[in-house]
């Protein structure tokens, strides 16, 4: 915890909110996508009118599928390849001018991307998380920024996991990696919705 916390060192996350999640046709099986939308939908809007950045990854597999490594060692089949349309962005909450996408081949968002370099850039030291997986993609995103020393928050009802016990159980996860981690949607947009520049509700 800060003492100050400051919007301009916040940072908005979205997590591989990709077009198969919502349409359908993912290979991958989710529980709860449906119900996300409309929320991240939500904190999108209020995230860009509260001018803080906004970083959008996407996890996308060469056609070869020589990038996989162990990903497929799993119970996962395989996915996300650059050449399958639901591969790209969820056309409503794709990034837009201003914002950052950042194409990633593991689960983490910091592991083999330029995310390091772009906080720092933009001198960001809380991240704020949504998106999918909640039990592997965001909670791995959450593990690496928690050992970088960053601050984070998930907020939970803008996630969906691969079921329900692995949600739930990953986002106790992140709540023991730092007390108030977890946090929902209308609480992140009261916060951004607050005069001045403080961001007190999601620093506790």
């Amino acid at each position: 915890m800060i003492s100050k916390p400051n919007l301009k060192t916040t940072a908005l996350v979205v997590i591989d909110m990709q077009a198969g999640i919502f349409t359908g046709h993912n290979s991958l099986v989710l529980v709860g996508a449906d119900a996300i939308l409309p929320k991240a939908k939500k904190v999108l809007m209020a995230a860009r009118a509260a001018k803080i950045p906004i970083i959008h990854t996407q996890e996308v597999h060469r056609k070869e599928m020589v990038d996989f490594g162990r990903e497929l060692d799993g119970t996962e089949p395989v996915h996300c390849l650059e050449t399958w349309p639901e591969t790209n962005f969820c056309p409503e909450l794709a990034p837009i001018d201003g914002e950052f996408a950042i194409a990633k081949r593991r689960y983490s968002c910091f592991f083999g991307t330029d995310l390091e370099i772009l906080l720092r850039g933009l001198k960001v030291d809380r991240v704020v998380l949504l998106g999918t997986m909640t039990n592997v993609c965001v909670h791995y995103t959450a593990a690496d920024a928690h050992q970088r020393d960053y601050h984070f928050h998930v907020i939970e009802d803008c996630c969906a996991g691969s079921d329900w016990d692995a949600h739930w159980a990953a986002l106790n996860a992140m709540e023991y990696l730092q007390s108030g981690a977890r946090m929902m949607h209308s609480d992140f947009i009261e916060t951004l919705d607050r005069s001045g520049s403080g961001v007190e509700a999601i620093a506790r």
